[in-house]
């Protein structure tokens, strides 16, 4: 594999972190944080509270602190491939997503024929554009495990990324073929399809449904599509049917209150939009939407005050700033 790095220069990039940091006794004020930082400086070469650690860091965004456990666990430990995943999803969402293939390239050497390693170590290599080489490992795992439904799962997304739908297409078959249940195929497939303007769109999202009847991807895949093809009233009985096995799911508010406003149903579109703003009162669109439904019904200032919040959640957002603008003075 072009990018393969060996096991020398593995080590040697780790021997960095070595050295467990000194521990401070300050306190947080996070009694959970607090706990682990005693029990990691009392047991500095424990790996698995360096872990454990780190995943708090990194759902509290401290992405550096996070990232410095990680290293040192493996310092410690390299034989625990989830240490090198976990490393490399810290690099990603920490916007450094060179450092989190290199990681993830390590631990494919280090384990190679992990068959989980390998796959993300693909999906990694896609993220990054980096086809040629993802090819390769799912090449790698298919000589391990010759119907992996994975391996051709990525091989689909690989050669979607390249253009190549027809060949994706029949990659993703195989995937469904050997696990009827996967349903991000069926949904990919679908997906190529309706951008090809193929009818035989809806059948790929039905059976991606047919595959897991409670997929709110799937079943939001089909009601947007009907929503674009003119069944708005198809659509929102999906979105009802989504948000009664997610209450909390907004798109759903979003695309039902948008539906309803194209079918002059100002009440109910603001229902829709009633719950949206209230279910997350950060949603610019929300805000927006209801502002436009508000101005429908003839409560203009109600509508001004949407559309400020809007302006107030995103003041990048020009659609709200002409509306803004376009309603009457304030007498």
């Amino acid at each position: 594999m072009k990018h393969i790095i060996s096991l020398t220069l593995v080590f040697a990039i780790l021997l960095f972190a070595c050295k467990p940091e000194v521990e401070q006794a300050k306190l947080t004020g996070d009694a959970a944080l607090d706990d682990l930082n005693a029990q990691v400086q009392s047991d500095p070469e424990n790996a698995e509270l360096r872990v454990q650690r780190a995943d708090l860091l990194y759902q509290k965004n401290s992405f550096d602190e996070a990232i410095t456990d990680l290293q040192v666990a493996i310092s410690i430990d390299s034989t625990k491939a989830q240490y090198f995943h976990k490393l490399s999803d810290v690099f990603m969402d920490y916007y450094q997503s060179r450092a989190a293939l290199n990681i993830m390239e390590q631990a494919g050497e280090r384990f190679p024929e992990r068959i989980p390693t390998l796959l993300k170590l693909s999906e990694t290599q896609v993220i990054l554009k980096e086809y040629s080489e993802s090819i390769q490992t799912v090449n790698n795992i298919l000589a391990l495990e010759p119907q992996n439904p994975d391996a051709f799962f990525m091989l689909g997304v690989t050669l979607t990324e390249q253009g190549d739908t027809t060949r994706a297409i029949n990659a993703f078959q195989t995937a469904v073929e050997n696990n009827p249940e996967l349903i991000d195929a069926w949904l990919y497939i679908g997906g190529i399809y309706e951008n090809q303007k193929d009818k035989r769109a809806l059948d790929y999202y039905n059976a991606a449904i047919s595959a897991n009847p409670n997929s709110i991807e799937a079943l939001h895949s089909k009601a947007f599509y009907l929503q674009n093809h003119d069944d708005i009233a198809g659509a929102i009985d999906i979105y009802n049917q989504i948000n009664t096995i997610d209450p909390r799911y907004q798109p759903s508010f979003l695309n039902k209150g948008i539906l309803y406003l194209e079918l002059d149903s100002l009440d109910r579109a603001k229902g829709e939009f009633d719950i949206l703003c209230g279910i997350n009162p950060k949603d610019a669109l929300g805000f927006y939407y209801r502002g436009v439904t508000q101005q429908l019904q003839g409560n203009v200032e109600a509508a001004r005050q949407d559309f400020q919040n809007a302006i107030n959640l995103n003041p990048d957002f020009e659609r709200a700033r002409r509306a803004l603008s376009d309603l009457p003075a304030q007498e």
